[in-house]
Order: C-alpha cells, then sequence, then structure tokens
C-alpha cells in the first residue's frame, strides 16, 4: 500500500496575522495553556488577546469493510462522561516540527488496528487523505488529520491502550449511520467531520 500525500497545516504568520507576544500560563504532558497577543487582517491598530490551547494534532479514519458498512467504536468519554459511538482516532505523538505525510499516516494505520481490530487488505486497501478540521477553533490550535481506509477486514480484538476503553465495535451502513447522525446518537466532531467530508465527495 502506498502512503497518501496530502498538505499539512502550520500554524505561522503571514496575509495580515502576526502573534505580538505570549506567555504559557500552564503545561503538563497534554496540554499548554497560552495567554498571546495578535495582530490580524482586519484588526491592524490594536492588538487582540486569547488564551489558547495548545494539543498534539491528531488523525480519525472511517473505515469502510469489503460490502460497504462502515466500522464504528463505542467509547468512554471523561470530559462529558459518556460513551459515544465514533470512528477510531487517536493523537500523534511524533512533534509538530518534524511530521510527514508518511508518519501521520501511519498512525491512522495503527489507531485502526488498535482501535477497531481492522487492517487495510494488503493487496487491494486504499488510505485515502481528506484533508484535516479544525475541532475547537475559538479554543485551541489543534486540528485532525481525515482518512479513508478501505477495504478493511478485522483481524483481532481492539486493543485500545489503558487511558481508554472501548466496549463494542459495530458494524453500520450509509442509511443506518444517516439515522443516528439524524437522531443525536453520533454526536461527536471528528465523526461528523469524517461524514460530511464523504458526503461533499459524494463518497456516501
Amino acid at each position: 500500500m502506498e502512503w497518501p500525500e496530502f498538505e499539512l497545516f502550520e500554524v505561522r504568520d503571514g496575509d495580515g496575522w502576526k502573534k505580538l507576544s505570549s506567555k504559557e500560563v500552564y503545561a503538563d504532558p497534554y496540554i499548554q495553556i497560552e495567554r498571546a497577543d495578535y495582530q490580524t487582517p482586519n484588526r491592524q491598530e490594536k492588538p487582540v488577546t486569547w488564551t489558547v490551547a495548545h494539543r498534539k494534532c491528531a488523525v480519525a479514519v472511517i473505515p469502510v469493510l469489503e460490502d460497504g458498512r462502515f466500522v464504528l467504536i463505542s467509547q468512554e468519554r471523561l470530559p462529558v462522561q459518556q460513551i459515544l459511538w465514533e470512528f477510531p482516532a487517536g493523537q500523534i505523538d511524533e512533534p509538530a516540527g518534524h511530521l510527514s505525510c508518511q508518519s501521520i499516516a501511519e498512525t491512522a494505520v495503527r489507531e485502526l488496528r488498535e482501535e477497531t481490530g481492522c487492517e487495510i487488505d494488503p493487496e487491494r486497501g486504499t488510505l485515502d487523505s481528506l484533508g484535516w478540521f479544525f475541532p475547537s477553533q475559538g479554543f485551541t490550535d489543534e486540528h485532525v488529520y481525515l482518512f479513508r481506509a478501505q477495504p478493511v477486514c478485522v483481524v483481532s480484538r481492539p486493543e485500545s491502550d489503558g487511558s481508554e476503553y472501548i466496549s463494542a465495535v459495530r458494524f453500520v451502513s450509509a442509511e443506518e449511520l444517516r439515522r443516528m447522525i439524524a437522531d443525536n446518537e453520533i454526536t461527536n466532531a471528528l465523526t461528523l467531520a469524517l461524514y460530511a467530508r464523504m458526503a461533499a465527495k459524494g463518497w456516501i
């Protein structure tokens, strides 16, 4: 299988944007909070102060079985104290300055295996880039790279790490996926973003 080529996202000055100053107000291994002053394209005269949360970028994958059904996982999410139906996803451990298309794609394949127990067909399978999206752009610079993996096949049970708990894997048709979204059974941004990108491309 060939690794896909795609554009990488980077926050940087230019086109009227400039970070004038910043101060880190909190940091741990998972999140860093910064208070910064910005010059924006429409506010050049007076700096705008904003609080930004920095997190590692991530990947999210929509796995497609040979028969066209999609693979969802049921995962505990502690901040909202709910068990949610989602597509597999995870953060990229590699530092932002060292990211490449291959390292991002490798993370997507690893998360697919760990969270669903699925692998891409080694002979006919493809991993297609669907761009990226911002899950909470008013609060954080985190961005998520989106992929479609097809066809996939089940090779093992999910092997999530100790910080996660995946209680079920579910295969759903396109009609069932649409119903779950319409009925508010699917409420997380990454799954909705993957569905929207697939629908916009006419793939679902």
